[in-house]
């Protein structure tokens, strides 16, 4: 008989498609324990699907079976640690301690994900085995219908070694004190497929972190269509650039699936920043980095970089945020950065003995400056002043002139720049 690439027969695979969709028509209903029963065959079926042991964990919790449901978390959660997976393994504790704020062994378990974090693996499979041990012990049996389901098979087998835990953004650069204080004040939700998580034009004041499912990022046109920007998955953030900018959201968001998200207000994370210096410094560099990979990607100038030669590149830049009215080069400035506008917009004005100030031009996010004072080796020729709340971000001249002599696109789209810059100012001053 043929099989499925799941190594199942296409009727054993046909009904468990049945009993999938038994299992969401009950839950839809609320007919919980008959959702269960079903649900439970499916994870029996799928020992390595984590999520299907999560929503029998959910549907245990809506049942009023609070220890069972908690068990089957923890074991969730210790089978992500064994896996590696940092965020998601956090995001099942949380889930926990919403639950039970004082459920003994938790804290402890995330003091060992803490330690976890830059521990070699041996040291870690310790930890975890320890661990482990009255864990796996547990009777796994839960009430399902008028019995008990029968038990569900272990998702992972106590000798795989574990996987080392991905640098992840933010949590990798904490210190072992900042890690658990910015865990402590993560929220976590589990939110139901379709659900708008973010929506675009409103005030920005948190961070979102996805421990598992979907979400697509999309924009609404004036013809009522939406235009699918992108789709994140498990271990990325959204949301920190409305964040950090205090500005509203460009995009709305919503989930794909059934997602897990962690989220962390402005007001927890400021108080973090300003208490803890280090926590600071692993924001301002995780809004860098990601803002920086929007522009290598969006910018023109950039696409002659090799991956590896970006990631150099990164060190090199500067980030200023400036507020609106600022001066940020004077006309006559030597030339020492090349500034590149990632969110707000800047005016270049030159001065006139007749006329006083004349505004050339106003560019905007996306491009840049600077760059006329660098080729010719001179002064700027024209005032930069902000024109709004604007983010730069300052290549330095020495790192400009050595990418120039090695990446000819990047000389030749600035000589066309210069050009048209020294034409504008030339009109600027002649025009009425």
């Amino acid at each position: 008989m043929a099989k499925g690439k799941s190594g199942k027969s296409g009727k054993a695979e046909a009904e468990l498609r049945r009993v999938r969709d038994r299992a969401a028509r009950a839950y839809a209903r609320g007919a919980y324990d008959r959702a269960l029963e079903n649900f439970e065959i499916l994870a029996r079926e799928n020992p390595g699907d984590l999520r299907l042991q999560m929503k029998c964990g959910e549907i245990l919790l809506k049942l009023k079976k609070k220890d069972d449901a908690l068990k089957r978390y923890e074991d969730v959660a210790l089978a992500y640690s064994r896996d590696g997976l940092l965020i998601q393994a956090i995001s099942v504790y949380k889930l926990i301690l919403q639950e039970e704020p004082n459920r003994p062994g938790v804290q402890d378990r995330l003091h060992e994900l803490n330690q976890s974090r830059s521990a070699p693996a041996s040291k870690v499979d310790v930890l975890l085995k320890a661990r482990a041990g009255p864990t796996e012990a547990r009777d796994t049996e839960v009430s399902a219908g008028e019995g008990k389901a029968p038990e569900v098979a272990p998702s992972r087998e106590p000798e795989k070694p574990r996987r080392e835990f991905p640098r992840t953004p933010l949590f990798s650069e904490l210190g072992s004190e900042e890690f658990e204080v910015v865990v402590a004040k993560f929220q976590v939700g589990q939110i139901p497929k379709g659900t708008m998580v973010i929506k675009e034009g409103t005030k920005g004041d948190s961070i979102f972190v996805i421990a598992s499912g979907e979400v697509r990022v999309f924009r609404i046109l004036p013809s009522g269509r939406k235009v699918t920007l992108a789709r994140l998955g498990e271990g990325e953030f959204f949301g920190e650039m409305a964040f950090f900018l205090e500005s509203v959201r460009t995009a709305s968001i919503e989930t794909v699936s059934e997602t897990t998200l962690l989220r962390i207000s402005r007001k927890d994370l400021s108080e973090l920043m300003e208490e803890y210096p280090n926590v600071k410094e692993v924001i301002d560099n995780f809004f860098k980095q990601r803002a920086l990979d929007t522009i290598f990607k969006t910018m023109p100038f950039f696409e002659s970089l090799e991956e590896w030669e970006q990631d150099d590149v990164v060190k090199e830049f500067q980030m200023e945020v400036i507020e609106p009215g600022t001066l940020i080069v004077k006309e006559g400035d030597p030339g020492m950065y090349l500034y590149f506008i990632f969110k707000g917009a800047v005016d270049l004005v030159v001065r006139h003995e007749q006329k006083g100030e004349v505004r050339v031009t106003t560019l905007g996010e996306g491009e840049y400056f600077g760059e006329v004072a660098l080729l010719q080796s001179q002064t700027h020729p024209t005032e930069a002043v902000a024109s709004g709340k604007t983010v730069l971000f300052k290549l330095p001249a020495m790192k400009f002139t050595e990418l120039i002599q090695i990446h000819s696109p990047m000389i030749e789209e600035l000589s066309v720049k210069v050009d048209e810059r020294t034409k504008l100012t030339a009109k600027a001053l002649t025009s009425s």
